[in-house]
């Protein structure tokens, strides 16, 4: 199978658990862009059976200062950090995902409390149908407007979310397939894998290379997660990820400022330490 997109170039060893250099790469080119920019169903009876891993997400810092989970199960929670951590993996000296609290961004998403995977989500249609072609009179006329809209086949991501399944659906159901794959192929949870086991799973899942995995499919949850992680590292602490700024000081991204002097636009050179929003506001920023 070809290495795939979310797999450095440069082979890691069973041994080493050290970042996979080309995939840090293209999430720091990745985070720049968001950064600047802006910064339920059941729960699935294979988690639910599931012990919860040792290594879960209140394992990243002081239990005090760790948020409380609003939307995952412990197992589920668990299964996230691990899968956005090989996503972006990292260390205490280098922070990848798992280390910025990513898992705490999703949750929060997928709870309401960020205003983004709410369940006023819009799910009734029209659906998009990619086409080269120019859509006939038939195709557009009112009766099947509303069942079908046809677009361009690279127009298709200004249109937003279109799923018939909400956020928190695809995220259960998604959770459940991996679980099912790893138990599958493994004969093990997702989160007792080790990172080489962990990698083959998710490239399995970007490539399609699975079974099981039905809305969503394995390449539509892999996007999903790989879109999330990228919003969770690099979008404002005030969001739930991105603790102590790690993924804006991984890009050198300066934050919230509320102005630039003459003298610093000037400085091809410039760097500041970030400030988040919270920060901004306390100091007038």
């Amino acid at each position: 199978m070809s290495t795939p997109r979310h797999v450095d170039d440069a082979h890691q060893s069973a041994e080493s658990n050290e970042p996979r250099i080309s995939r840090r790469l293209l999430l720091k080119s990745s985070g720049a862009a968001a950064a600047t920019a802006a910064s339920a169903a059941a729960t699935p009876n294979v988690l639910a059976q599931s012990g919860t891993p040792d290594a879960s997400p209140a394992s990243m810092t002081d239990e005090a200062m760790v948020p409380a989970i609003k939307f995952f199960t412990d197992v589920e929670s668990a299964m996230v950090d691990a899968l956005t951590a090989r996503i972006l993996p990292g260390t205490a000296d280098d922070p990848g995902a798992h280390e910025a609290g990513v898992v705490y961004y999703i949750d929060d998403s997928l709870a309401g409390a960020n205003e983004g995977y709410t369940v006023k989500t819009y799910t009734q249609g029209p659906y998009l149908a990619v086409t080269e072609q120019e859509a006939t009179v038939e195709s557009t006329s009112r009766t099947d407007l509303y069942r079908v809209v046809p677009i361009a086949s690279g127009e298709a991501p200004r249109y937003g979310y279109q799923s018939v399944l909400t956020p928190q659906d695809i995220y259960r159901r998604g959770l459940e397939s991996v679980e099912t794959w790893s138990q599958t192929t493994f004969n093990a949870s997702f989160v007792d894998l080790t990172a080489e086991q962990q990698d083959s799973v998710i490239a399995a899942m970007e490539s399609g290379d699975v079974t099981g995995f039905d809305a969503p499919s394995g390449p539509a949850f892999f996007t999903k997660l790989r879109n999330d992680t990228i919003e969770g590292m690099f979008s404002d602490p005030m969001y739930g990820g991105n603790r102590d700024m790690v993924g804006w000081k991984l890009i050198s991204y300066p934050g919230a400022r509320g102005y630039y002097t003459a003298q610093e636009m000037a400085d091809t050179g410039f760097s500041s330490p970030p400030i988040s929003l919270a920060e901004m506001s306390m100091h007038g920023h």
